[in-house]
């Protein structure tokens, strides 16, 4: 009996030992538990490591945005500074009167957007306007000579004639190569600094309808005369004419004078715009108004 009890003793490990051997559907499940765990963890670390990747990446694309808008700052701030370094260099052959015709550098063109307004006025008598009265009667003055003629007066203290000068040479000799120009046509054609003097033609188109189906627009040509003292710039706008569908039997060329003034560009009663020529009185006003507006600005 002891000697039972003895083996019996020596025996229990090792039933022990092969309790804790893993069948092999046991290992299989084991092994798959483990891998499935793993993979979990390597999907949370692959998620973690893409989101800081995406965030380095914004992080990234901003200070790019900061840096690109600085240099076009930057840049744009050069331009004008070299601009008026030029004018101010530039000595070109002078006549004796004083006149001469400068040489302008190509740039590339630029976009400007033009409002429309399509509300209903009162007039002071009670009339329904069917436009804004700035289109209305007396929107376009005419001259001693009876020609159109727009004029800005401006008063702009602490700037001395030359000062004025070189502002506005720079804005017109923008302004000749925007997007609206027709062609080379449109150049600043004769100055006289001595005079404070600015002469520029101008050749543009006018658009009034530019969709898929249709494109309406005429060549819209005039003068631009700016002529600077000190504290004051004055600046004309005339000499305009239009030539709108050349070869075609609707098209004309004709002077603003036959076009836009109040016996043409208006409606009988003065409450709307004329049927033909008043999209021509529109274009032009707003154009005029952009420019004068642009030059305050620039000037002031």
């Amino acid at each position: 009996m002891k000697k039972l009890i003895i083996a019996m003793m020596l025996a229990l490990p090792m039933m022990c030992a092969a309790q804790e051997v893993l069948t092999p559907e046991q290992q299989l499940e084991q092994a798959q538990k483990q891998l499935k765990e793993a993979q979990e963890a390597l999907a949370k670390a692959q998620e973690a490591k893409a989101k800081a990747e995406e965030q380095q990446a914004e992080v990234e694309k901003q200070k790019q945005q900061i840096e690109e808008q600085a240099a076009r700052v930057k840049a744009e701030a050069e331009r004008i500074k070299a601009e008026a370094d030029k004018i101010k260099a530039e000595t070109p052959a002078t006549t004796k009167s004083g006149w001469t015709a400068p040489t302008q550098t190509p740039r590339k063109k630029t976009d400007v957007t033009r409002k429309e307004n399509a509300k209903v006025y009162i007039a002071k008598d009670g009339r329904e306007l069917k436009e804004d009265p700035i289109y209305l009667e007396g929107a376009v003055p005419v001259n001693g000579e009876g020609k159109v003629e727009f004029s800005l007066d401006l008063d702009v203290s602490g700037k001395s004639a030359a000062q004025l000068y070189d502002l506005a040479y720079a804005y017109l000799d923008t302004l000749t190569q925007d997007s609206h120009q027709v062609d080379e046509t449109s150049r600043i054609v004769l100055v006289n600094k001595e005079e404070g003097v600015i002469v520029c033609v101008l050749k543009e188109w006018m658009v009034f309808r530019d969709n898929f189906f249709n494109l309406d627009r005429s060549e819209f040509e005039y003068q631009l005369v700016a002529t600077a003292k000190d504290n004051h710039l004055n600046v004309t706008l005339g000499r305009i004419r239009y030539n709108y569908e050349p070869g075609r039997k609707t098209g004309f060329d004709l002077p603003a004078e036959e076009i836009i003034t109040d016996k043409y560009g208006l409606n009988r009663k003065k409450t709307d715009l004329a049927r033909i020529y008043g999209k021509f009185r529109k274009g032009t006003i707003d154009r005029k108004n952009q420019i004068f507006n642009d030059i305050t600005a620039v000037v002031q």
